[in-house]
């Protein structure tokens, strides 16, 4: 794979690799120990995994899942407005949740079930995962935190809209085939700095949803990297990458296994303090990175600032 990620070619898939025997490798997951160290939160990159038939992966394991699961966990739609509609516009099923995933062979579906990792059975299926990549992950990014874990359920021709995510992610085939359009992180004219402080930040919306409704304008496309997943692959997504994907198949499992790292969470600190000091100074502060003065300074203010938030909250 090339080590700049711009010279990846919009259409060409990153290539796939063959599951190392490595004994650190975990046994649901395969992916070159190379490979990895080259690309983890750089670029995207092809894993392997073993959870076909996986008994918790099923359709009705999943609806069962969905009916212990609280309702502000499930999101489930029908068909879709548009392509890389927001989530707000996706129109309602008339069935349940758990209904809806029983019929997704009969009837057009999005199903999204969100941080699965609070029921039991599935947080070990997350651990044995996350615990896998974390054997390779610390070296790079030490310090794993915030594990969490989704699954998408969905009909052919259903997108999950253009959006970026705070955390890194390896999105895991189980069932069908999908296409992911995915860019460069560094890609200012697809993602500005601004919107990754605005989210950190708690600005234009709510915070906890405020990273999906990014703006989409065709002429993306023509520096997204179109990525195709097949049962059995998985992708990694760095942090912050902005992405959207079409569901290819009839029928669509994919689980996603995300977590965040002491530099993601500092960095967290310093985004949410560039949004406020270009909201209320109209000054463009620097990246995250890119000056280590700034990035203590902000990442301390940040911090006092929202402890003093809380106080305050608590207070009343």
């Amino acid at each position: 794979m090339p080590q700049n990620a711009a010279a990846l070619e919009p259409e060409v898939p990153a290539p796939r690799y063959e599951p190392t025997s490595d004994p650190a490798t975990p046994a649901r997951l395969g992916v070159d120990p190379d490979v990895f160290d080259q690309n983890f939160d750089q670029r995207a990159m092809y894993v392997q995994h073993a959870l076909a038939g996986h008994p918790l992966l099923q359709l009705e394991s999943m609806a069962a899942l969905s009916e212990r699961l609280p309702p502000s966990q499930c999101e489930w739609n029908a068909e879709q407005a548009g392509a890389f509609t927001a989530p707000n516009t996706l129109k309602p099923h008339h069935r349940s949740c758990g209904e809806t995933i029983r019929r997704v062979t009969e009837e057009p579906a999005r199903v999204l079930l969100l941080n699965i990792q609070d029921d039991p059975q599935y947080k070990r299926l997350m651990d044995e995962l996350l615990d896998g990549i974390q054997v390779r992950s610390e070296r790079l990014r030490p310090g794993m935190w915030y594990r969490q874990a989704f699954l998408f359920i969905s009909t052919r021709d259903a997108f999950t809209p253009f959006h970026f995510d705070p955390d890194y992610n390896f999105l895991l085939q189980v069932t069908g085939k999908k296409t992911v359009y995915m860019w460069d992180p560094a890609n200012r004219f697809v993602l500005p700095a601004s919107r990754i402080d605005n989210y950190y930040a708690g600005i234009n919306g709510d915070p906890r949803y405020s990273n999906r409704d990014q703006r989409y304008r065709d002429e993306f496309m023509t520096s997204a990297w179109k990525l195709t997943m097949e049962p059995g692959e998985g992708l990694h997504f760095p942090l912050h990458a902005p992405h959207a994907i079409r569901t290819d198949s009839d029928v669509s499992i994919s689980l996603s296994v995300t977590f965040r790292t002491r530099r993601s969470q500092f960095n967290a600190m310093v985004h949410g303090a560039n949004g406020h000091v270009r909201r209320k100074f109209g000054i463009e502060p620097p990246e995250p990175g890119t000056s280590r003065l700034w990035d203590i300074a902000a990442n301390v203010g940040y911090r006092g600032i929202r402890k003093i938030a809380f106080a305050k909250s608590s207070a009343w």
